[in-house]
């Protein structure tokens, strides 16, 4: 096998994230369990930090996967979804492994699976495609002798197939309204499946949320008799400043001591995202030997140089191009505040969303700060309607244009900037990732 039909074959199982909804009957743990249990456990024998969120969960992670490298602690990374390629979800703190270390594994997989009997695992004889993915990420950490993974959850939390897991701390990040048709329609209901990570006396560190879910993340903590830490008290103060193209943050802590850091993702935004990640590690760090000062030292040069690619990503500067993967009413806001301090002028928009998503909200944020705005289609992986998605920002802006295939957007995009207009992609993963790949394509050649 070579990667692409390693890939391939994990794909040809049941893809639930490539459908447009469903009810929560398909995720299921004992299915999870079963297969875990026929390849070993893996999943018992490194140390898990498990997260959950509806945003900001792959640069917390990363984050704090980044500072366990940077303190000898070698770490694991599984984060969904991808941009380009299966190689960003698997990773070693952000770096990915060699192609055959992942086709290796994955023939492994195919033989073992092959060889089962029919219908040994639970609800049906075969297991969906992120469950294989979620073990592939377990059985390369183990085969790689990583002794932490940083575990980003799929979907919701509670029937997520990474909650297999015996955490050494969860980690929330916060929560809004998403994927309303399979988690719930309230951010109660939302909150209740993240927070269902949480585990027996593991320690519960909980990031800005609002006051509805946050209340639900404490009762669940109570419940397990799990140590609740919240961000905004043991950091009540965050002071944002701008540092160049990027920001810094001043983080004063409740003993009166103050931070600074900077994060190697800009916006303003990835500065909470930053102080929670500080939040965890400082934390769990706190009795390994390092000086305060040390520590703390540390943690900063790791969160200065963790980059993912699609958040807040300046492609080029003339004219400016920057994409990131905002999907919901509230990344959205944030991702326009901070935009707005970088390009204080209206740009051009180039959207695209997937089912399942609130794009009329999002035109509502969007619409005034942008000169034009185009639709486009968020690749194929997972089903959309960019005429619908047209139409909501037709409704809230003047001069709005369907163009389905991407890189034609992208092009007129370039073509209304003029050379100096900024020019926003965002709207899904799936839309930046179209985006990216063109114009990287179109750079090489040139």
């Amino acid at each position: 096998m070579d990667f692409d039909s390693a890939f391939a074959y994990i794909e040809s199982f049941a893809n639930l994230e490539r459908l447009p909804g469903g009810s929560m009957r398909p995720y299921r743990l004992d299915r999870m369990k079963a297969l875990l249990e026929l390849f070993g456990n893996p999943q018992r024998k490194f140390s898990a930090i498990h997260i959950s969120g509806s945003k900001g969960k792959g640069s917390t992670a990363l984050y704090i996967a980044r500072i366990l490298e940077k303190f000898g602690m070698v770490s694991g990374l599984y984060t969904s979804p991808h941009v380009h390629s299966y190689r960003e979800r698997i990773t070693k703190a952000g770096e990915p492994f060699p192609d055959e270390v992942l086709v290796e594994k994955i023939e492994f997989i195919k033989k073992q699976i092959e060889a089962m009997p029919p219908r040994t695992l639970p609800g049906q004889d075969r297991p969906t495609t992120f469950e294989l993915l979620t073990l592939l990420a377990y059985l390369i950490f183990v085969d790689q002798h990583l002794e932490w993974a940083v575990i980003e959850t799929g979907l919701g939390g509670r029937l997520d197939a990474t909650n297999v897991l015996n955490p050494v701390a969860t980690v929330h990040t916060p929560v809004e309204l998403e994927h309303t048709d399979v988690l719930g329609n309230t951010i109660e209901e939302i909150a209740f499946e993240k927070a269902g990570i949480i585990k027996p006396g593991t320690p519960v560190f909980c990031g800005y949320q609002k006051p509805e879910a946050k209340a639900v993340f404490a009762l669940r903590a109570a419940a397990a008799g799990a140590r609740f830490i919240e961000l905004a008290k043991e950091i009540p103060e965050i002071r944002i400043v701008r540092a160049s193209e990027s920001f810094a943050g001043l983080l004063k802590l409740k003993n009166g001591d103050v931070v600074e850091i900077q994060p190697g993702m800009t916006g303003s935004f990835q500065v909470e995202n930053a102080a929670l990640a500080f939040l965890v590690a400082d934390s769990l760090i706190s009795k390994a030997g390092y000086g305060k000062e040390t520590r703390r030292q540390i943690i900063g040069e790791a969160i200065s140089k963790a980059r993912l690619p699609g958040r807040m990503e300046l492609l080029q500067n003339a004219p400016p191009l920057l994409i990131d993967a905002a999907h919901t009413p509230s990344s959205t806001t944030r991702l326009m505040e901070a935009y707005g301090e970088l390009f204080p002028q209206k740009g051009i928009l180039l959207f695209g969303s997937v089912i399942g998503k609130n794009p009329a909200a999002m035109a509502a944020i969007l619409a005034p700060h942008f000169r034009d705005v185009l639709i486009s289609t968020p690749g194929t992986f997972k089903p959309s309607d960019p005429a619908s998605v047209e139409q909501a920002f037709a409704r809230v802006h003047d001069s709005v244009e369907l163009i389905l295939d991407p890189q034609k957007a992208l092009q007129r995009a370039l073509e209304l900037a003029g050379g100096t207009l900024p020019i926003l992609v965002t709207g899904s993963f799936y839309m930046i990732s179209e985006v990216r790949r063109h114009y990287f394509a179109h750079t090489e050649k040139r």
